[in-house]
């Protein structure tokens, strides 16, 4: 009786957590959605190549150095030293690339430097008397600067954070400052469950240098009116989600070839409704993995896929590719190009 009692705890355990994260997170039908209202927008692109391909399920089951980009008590898990570079394809030739370096110092801890960058380009300056260009131009980018420290505080818990130097520009108006991530881990003890939680971009309001011209209001002697830019908060993010081994929550003995993660996580994003994030990963013979994720309560956005290699070199070193598609409806619907396309790309080193 007491293994069968075993059996069905473990079946329960994952449901059971689900219906806690969305009834906790359920929106009320009549929530007022802030939409467009927080600035420095690429700091709510998700950029973890891995983490995407699961549908952004990752607050609770990142595990390399890509974990600062979701939650950064995820770098404990990290071995030795991981570098990762990505590639984010973006609509109207916009720019994205990151850059992480994660190394881990055992009991004293896992640190790791990145680097986020987007560009947009030159654009043309356009007016009421010139639509088509005047035949000057512009251009806007977000610089990202961060440093991240994880440690196990037991051999259950882990706490993570990330301090970042933001940096962005438009045209001649410049914005500086920083922001905070935090982030925990929690081996519950059920079986192979794991509760994670973060909360992203906390910092000061932003406020762009400069001023400019308010087509809305005229001056007496008809000239336009300069006026400074109105402050506006960082995009803060909320996650909370659970992780677990697919096979041993089922209480199934796979061959050692074979591992599966399944990952559930709801976020709360300052501007915008409650989401769900659901996703899975499955990994051959520790070289293939697959991911599949859907998302639900998002503008445009609503499965995801992807695929993972990781090649080794030697007993201690590998390389990793990691590829993944997020589909934006009618946004991917309306580009034909292959590169134009919301693909996203990793390459990665560990040793």
């Amino acid at each position: 009786m007491s293994h069968s009692h075993s059996h069905w705890k473990g079946f329960f355990v994952f449901p059971t957590m689900l219906i806690i994260l969305i009834t906790a997170f359920a929106p009320p039908a009549l929530a007022l959605e802030k939409v467009g209202t927080t600035s420095i927008q690429v700091l709510k692109i998700p950029v973890g190549v891995r983490g995407v391909g699961m549908g952004n399920a990752q607050v609770a089951s990142c595990r390399d150095a890509s974990s600062i980009f979701w939650n950064p008590a995820g770098l404990v898990h990290v071995e030795q030293c991981e570098a990762v570079a990505a590639q984010i394809n973006m609509p109207a030739d916009i720019q994205l690339n990151t850059f992480a370096f994660a190394h881990n110092f055992g009991a004293k801890g896992a640190v790791s430097l990145h680097i986020v960058n987007l560009y947009t380009g030159d654009m043309k300056v356009r007016t009421f008397e010139r639509p088509e260009g005047t035949g000057e131009y512009f251009n806007a980018y977000d610089f990202i600067l961060g440093g991240s420290y994880a440690r196990r505080l037991t051999d259950r818990f882990s706490l993570g954070g990330n301090l970042r130097y933001l940096r962005s520009g438009l045209e001649n108006s410049t914005y500086n400052g920083l922001s905070v991530d935090l982030g925990t881990l929690y081996q519950t003890g059920l079986r192979s469950l794991v509760l994670g939680m973060s909360i992203q971009n906390l910092g000061p309001n932003v406020t762009y240098s400069g001023d400019y011209s308010d087509y809305r209001n005229e001056t007496k002697s008809g000239g336009l009116l300069e006026v400074g830019y109105e402050d506006a908060a960082l995009p803060t993010m909320f996650r909370l989600g659970v992780s677990a081994d697919f096979f041993e929550m089922i209480n199934v003995e796979p061959d050692e070839k074979h591992a599966a993660t399944i990952a559930v996580e709801m976020n709360h994003p300052n501007d915008n409704r409650e989401r769900l994030n659901i996703g899975g990963e499955y990994i051959w013979n520790k070289i293939l993995a697959l991911r599949l994720g859907g998302k639900f309560a998002y503008d445009t956005e609503s499965f995801a896929a992807g695929l993972g290699l990781n090649i080794p070199l030697s007993p201690n070193n590998y390389f990793t590719f990691d590829y993944a598609y997020s589909h934006f409806g009618d946004i991917t619907d309306a580009v034909d190009e292959f590169m134009m396309q919301p693909h996203r790309f990793s390459l990665g080193f560990a040793w």
